[in-house]
């Protein structure tokens, strides 16, 4: 009995030893979980925080002007984010994405030059591709090789070099400085001549295409030809104001002039003025030939580029849209964009390509949106109306009951249900069908949200979006606030405040992680759902009507009154090739840079 009750007591003590052990090991556990939660926390903002730091230093870089810095600085950022054991927030890879696009929109260089101490004014490859020239500010002419190694400094302007040039055999090269003279150097970079009779600075030089004769552009007035021996041959007068710009024809029989009196003068070789060729507002930079010889172009500082005859006749002049453009909308499959142009809605593809065009508003289009589906576009109008356009041939619906110009106009995420934005202070809801469904009240005197008068902000709202989910309306508003509401009416919370002004228009980017807004100024911003500024768009110059986002989420479509429709690349992986692509053989042959830097895109 008693060895009974000592094995019983035994057994007892036993389990409780290995409940105690047991409860030890769970607490251990326990306590090594938290500290690796706790320790992939910290490394994830740990991470968060020097992404966050690269991405503002490479800002701090683009801002002062130092392209080289600001790309490695974002291509560091975009090395730590493909960091694949941490996960980080999306507005995180936003700002990547942000400094990366950034710096690739300021980066126009392949490799540096360095060694003038002056400005290089002007640049001209040798007709072998082998050998650069560059003129400068500091007097001088340097020859390098294409890989950057330099060859050779040509000395004896007494003031700017604004102009260098090879002959077509590449063994001759001419020089035009503003201390009124020319200089002819043969390719090892010997002076063989001086050439003296302009009255003032030169700015254009360039020979014939047989090589044999140069013309020379001057603040004279004038435009002179000479030999290579350095005889004046005739002297070209009839411009009003200095000539800029100087081409030979390629069959060399003509000759065209770009002058600051606004006009281009096209001449015949023995120096008869042949044309004047009249249209630009503004000084005329430059003129060149077409390989044919049948067409010119010139260059103006009035902003635009124009195509030319012969015989004066204007083809054609660059200066974007002529209409202005309110809204864009990408369909869901990424490959098809939608514009409104006056009173019509256009189908594009990406590459420019016109699809088609609907007509039938009468009045100004102000807001574009493809259904779910890809199957429908709806229009809204000043003309009070919503248009439905079907892409499978079907006749248009109107949509009829708002009583001032309708200005955003939107689909559910189900594409069941459409909302109509409209100066008469109401959002409407309609079916497919074109049923109104639901009127929502939108007072300019009633700040809270009302069941019977939604939208209730202070001065109303100019612009709405659902998100992705369908289960938030964001609301851009005259109060200069950008709202967060849920369907059922309930304010979540005020996401923006903005001291500069209302948004004419918001959107959602697809994954509901980020909010885009538009500006009267031609300034797009992205924010976080938490409100914070993630990236500024500054390229357009007049009110931004529209912002789309891809399906994929990695393009924007902005519209602006600027007239022109942009895309922004978004795609962080794409936007890497690029940057890698322009950078790569500086990384690679720069042993001044940290091996780190060298391998940034390894």
């Amino acid at each position: 009995m008693k060895e009974t009750s000592d094995a019983i007591l035994a057994g007892v003590k036993q389990k409780k030893r290995r409940t105690v052990i047991l409860k030890s090991l769970f607490g251990l556990m326990s306590a090594a979980f938290v500290v690796t939660l706790l320790q992939f926390y910290t490394g994830e903002r740990l991470l968060e925080n020097r992404i966050d730091a690269l991405s503002k230093s490479s800002e701090k870089f683009r801002n002062s002007n130092q392209p080289f810095e600001a790309m490695i600085s974002a291509l560091r950022a975009r090395q730590l984010l493909l960091n694949k054991q941490l996960v980080v927030k999306s507005k995180t890879r936003i700002k990547v994405v942000a400094a990366l696009k950034s710096a690739l929109d300021q980066f126009r260089e392949r490799n540096r030059l360095q060694g003038h101490n002056g400005a290089i004014i002007s640049v001209s490859f040798s007709p072998n591709g082998k050998t650069i020239a560059t003129a400068s500010a500091d007097n001088s002419v340097k020859l390098w090789k294409s890989n950057g190694i330099e060859l050779k400094t040509l000395t004896g302007h007494k003031d700017w070099v604004r102009s260098v040039s090879f002959s077509p055999d590449g063994r001759t090269i001419a020089t035009a400085s503003a201390d009124n003279s020319v200089k002819i150097w043969n390719h090892n970079g010997i002076e063989i001549k001086t050439l003296t009779g302009h009255s003032a600075q030169v700015y254009s030089v360039s020979f014939s295409p047989d090589g044999k004769i140069i013309a020379t552009a001057s603040n004279d007035n004038t435009v002179k030809l000479w030999s290579l021996d350095g005889k004046e041959l005739q002297t070209l007068t009839g411009h009003l104001q200095a000539v800029r710009d100087v081409s030979f024809s390629p069959d060399g029989k003509t000759i065209a002039t770009a002058s600051a009196d606004h006009t281009v003068k096209l001449w015949s070789f023995d120096g008869k003025e042949l044309k004047t060729l009249s249209g630009h507002k503004d000084w005329v930079r430059s003129v060149s030939f077409s390989p044919d010889g049948k067409t010119i172009a010139t260059a103006s500082a009035d902003n635009t580029a124009k195509l030319w005859r012969l015989d004066g006749t204007q083809l054609q002049s660059f200066s974007g849209h002529n209409a202005q453009v309110y809204s864009v909308s990408f369909s869901p499959d990424g490959k098809t964009i939608a514009t409104d142009y006056g009173y019509s809605v256009k189908l594009w593809r990406l590459d420019g390509k016109l699809l088609k065009i609907f007509t039938g508003h009468e009045d100004q289009i102000r807001s574009v949106s493809f259904s779910p589906d890809g199957k429908t576009i709806a229009s809204a109008s000043d003309d009070n109306t919503v248009k439905l356009w079907s892409l499978e041939g079907k006749p248009p619906r109107t949509l009829k009951g708002h009583e001032n110009e309708v200005t955003s106009v939107s689909f559910s995420p189900d594409g069941k249900t459409i909302a109509s934005l409209s100066y008469d202070n109401t959002v409407k809801l309609w079916n497919l069908d074109g049923e109104l469904l639901k009127t929502i009240l939108v007072p300019k005197d009633v700040s809270p949200w009302d069941i019977d008068r939604p939208f209730g902000m202070d001065g109303g709202a100019s612009s709405m979006s659902f998100s992705p989910n369908g289960k938030t309306i964001a609301t851009a508003n005259w109060d200069y606030t950008v709202k967060l509401w849920s369907l059922k009416g309930r304010e979540i919370r005020t996401l923006i405040r903005n001291r500069d002004g209302a948004f004419p228009e918001i959107n959602f980017s697809s994954d509901g992680t980020t909010l885009a807004t538009a500006s009267y100024e031609g300034i797009v911003k992205l924010w976080s759902l938490d409100g914070e500024l993630l990236e500024t768009i500054t390229e357009h110059k007049d009110w931004v009507r529209s912002i789309s986002f891809s399906p994929d989420g990695k393009t924007i479509a902005t519209a602006s009154d600027d007239k022109s429709v942009i895309l922004w690349n978004l795609d962080l992986d794409e936007l890497g090739v690029i940057a890698c692509a322009r950078i790569r053989n500086y990384l690679n042959n720069n042993y001044n840079l940290k091996e780190s830097d060298q391998n940034l895109c390894n």
